[in-house]
This record gives C-alpha cells, sequence and structure tokens, in this order.
C-alpha cells in the first residue's frame, strides 16, 4: 500500500518535471531563433508545475502522517518532498529566461556570445542526467552531475566577462546584454538546482549525504 502510493508521488514528480523541461525549451527556442516568443505558452505550464507542486506537498505532508513511514520509505517521501521544490524553481528560471528572450525578440545578439549555446547545452544535460539519475536511483549518474556544475558555473564567469566587454565598446546596447546576462546566471542557478536534485538522489539511494560534504567532515 505504502509502496503504491510513493510510486504514484514519484510518477506525479516526473510529470511535473516533464513540464519543466518543455518550458526550458520553449524558452531557449525563443532565444535562439530571433522573431519568436513563447512566454505565454511558459507561463501556461508554469501554473500546471505549481498546481502540481502544491499536490505533490499535501501527498507528502499526508503519507508521513497517516503512515507512519520509516528508513527507505520516508527517506524516498522527503526526497520528493525537496526535489519538488527545486523543480518549482526550476520552472521560475524558464520564465525568466522566456521574459529576457521575448524582450530581445528580433535583436538576440546571441552570435556575440557563442560561449552561451555552449553553457545552454551543457545545462539542459545536467538538468536531464539529474532527473534519469533521480527516476531510476542512479548515484553514479547523479555524482556526475554534481561533478559537472562547475562547467557550467565556468561558462557563467566567462559570459559575464564577455559582456561586459560588449558593453564598454557598445553602451547603447547595455539592455540588450543585461538580458543576455540576466538569461546566463539563469542557466547557472538551474545548473544549481540540478546539482540539488542529484544530491538528493545519492541521499536516496545510499542514505549518504553529500551536500557542503557533510560525509567528509563526520568521518
Amino acid at each position: 500500500m505504502l509502496a503504491d502510493k510513493i510510486y504514484e508521488l514519484k510518477q506525479l514528480l516526473l510529470s511535473q518535471s516533464s513540464l519543466v523541461m518543455k518550458m526550458l525549451s520553449l524558452a531557449t527556442e525563443g532565444l535562439f531563433d530571433a522573431g519568436f516568443c513563447f512566454l505565454d505558452d511558459v507561463m501556461t505550464f508554469e501554473k500546471r508545475v505549481n498546481q502540481i507542486e502544491i499536490e505533490i506537498e499535501n501527498k507528502c505532508i499526508s503519507l508521513i502522517a497517516l503512515q507512519q513511514p520509516e528508513a527507505k520509505d520516508l527517506r524516498q517521501i522527503l526526497m520528493i518532498y525537496k526535489i519538488n521544490n527545486d523543480i518549482e524553481r526550476l520552472g521560475d528560471q524558464a520564465v525568466n529566461i522566456a521574459e529576457s528572450s521575448c524582450a530581445l525578440s528580433g535583436r538576440s545578439g546571441i552570435e556575440q556570445v557563442p560561449e552561451l549555446t555552449e553553457m545552454k547545452l551543457a545545462t539542459t544535460k545536467m538538468l536531464r542526467d539529474s532527473l534519469q539519475a533521480f527516476n531510476q536511483e542512479d548515484s553514479a549518474l547523479a555524482q556526475a552531475v554534481c561533478n559537472d556544475d562547475n562547467i557550467v558555473d565556468n561558462y557563467n564567469r566567462q559570459i559575464i566577462s564577455h559582456l561586459i566587454m560588449l558593453m564598454q565598446k557598445a553602451p547603447e546596447k547595455i539592455q540588450d546584454y543585461l538580458h543576455l546576462m540576466r538569461i546566463s546566471r539563469n542557466y547557472e542557478r538551474i545548473a544549481d538546482l540540478s546539482t540539488n536534485i542529484a544530491e538528493n538522489t545519492i541521499y536516496l539511494a545510499q542514505g549518504r549525504v553529500i551536500k557542503h560534504n557533510i560525509d567528509e567532515r563526520l568521518s
């Protein structure tokens, strides 16, 4: 009975994450295909993501209160609860990217910052892998996601430095460059949230806390 309830929770979480992946795809499609704006579609998906977040929260609380789970079952419910919050915040980042993409519609200037394309690919891979790791309770894949966070951080630093240089050369385009900087920072935040999901997956699969190197300090 409890196992069935947890399975249903997990499937609901995966449905929520699929919506967020679609949101991110639409947001970046508007960025990299100049002239298109998908903000309304992204906002429609966000409403559903928010509804699912509340539904998952309520179901997790009810399961803990009524079933009093222990050990692995309790870990599963708690991690679903935490990852649910991260997925909702991922949706917020997608909205931010879509907003800036629409503001840049027809004049994105993306060709001036080729690093942003590479950052997009790396970030999307991190998110996709983190969700796959959670679904399969694959701690090795989850650890690889954590390791990849440094790659995205480096892209963000490079892009910000590049955009500051472009602002100095063309101050009349500062507003556009600020939107590109915002997009870069939101990609970086998506990578952080993907790392959170991966860290929670490792705890779920192994009962091991790697956040802030807790295990190393306790050993």
